[in-house]
């Protein structure tokens, strides 16, 4: 069985909760510290044969916390230049109430224009889903073709869903549900049917995942 295994960076001192960081370089939080290092007690066990993470401090110390959370041999994280978040624009750092009232022209248009709606300054949603996907090729399908049977890619929400629509074969739109809070694990495995999304992995309690080598 091979396995990926994606997870979401944790809080950072801007809050990432509820502010809008795309592609600014802002640090993770002792708070996001602390959720990764709950991510990394549940895949207590796990190897993985690659680490991929976005060129973002954030995501890239969340990767560290965890892979230490877990007890992980040594492993080189390799950063994704495609798994940038998304450029927001003037609405960096921003939070969805102020987007509204700042700048209500946008925040329609972003409603009703769908993945071809472009930040204000910063990026169009679909030329996002694209770059990512792109880098999903190099990276983590060239690795699963040369023999890794499980990987974690630390990244952000919206790189999580274009990441997954991609292996799922979906369209990215499919997934704009998908729960994803911060320090969250969603795992794909692929069996002989195709890539699926585990819903077993998509708990968010602190007990560990259960590891179907062992089932």
């Amino acid at each position: 069985m091979t396995e990926l295994f994606l997870v979401r960076h944790g809080e950072t001192v801007g809050q990432s909760s509820i502010r809008l960081y795309g592609s600014t370089d802002i640090a993770l939080a002792p708070e996001g510290e602390a959720q990764l290092a709950a991510t990394g007690r549940r895949l207590a066990g796990r190897r993985f044969d690659a680490v991929f993470t976005s060129p973002l401090c954030r995501a890239r110390r969340s990767a560290e916390v965890m892979l230490a959370s877990l007890g992980h041999p040594t492993i080189a994280i390799e950063e994704v230049a495609g798994f940038r978040e998304i450029d927001f624009g003037v609405w960096e750092g921003w939070t969805w109430d102020e987007v509204r009232e700042r700048d209500p022209e946008h925040h329609a248009r972003w409603a009703s224009e769908g993945a071809s709606f472009r930040f204000p300054g910063g990026e169009v949603r679909a030329e996002f889903f694209e770059r990512v996907q792109l880098a999903t090729g190099p990276s983590i399908e060239a690795r699963f073709a040369a023999g890794a049977r499980s990987i974690l890619v630390v990244v952000h929400k919206g790189v999580i869903k274009a990441i997954a629509a991609r292996m799922l074969g979906r369209p990215v739109v499919e997934l704009d549900d998908l729960d994803l809070p911060l320090g969250a694990v969603r795992c794909l495995r692929r069996r002989a049917g195709g890539w699926t999304l585990d819903t077993a992995a998509i708990e968010t309690s602190e007990q560990p995942l259960p590891n179907p080598t062992e089932t």
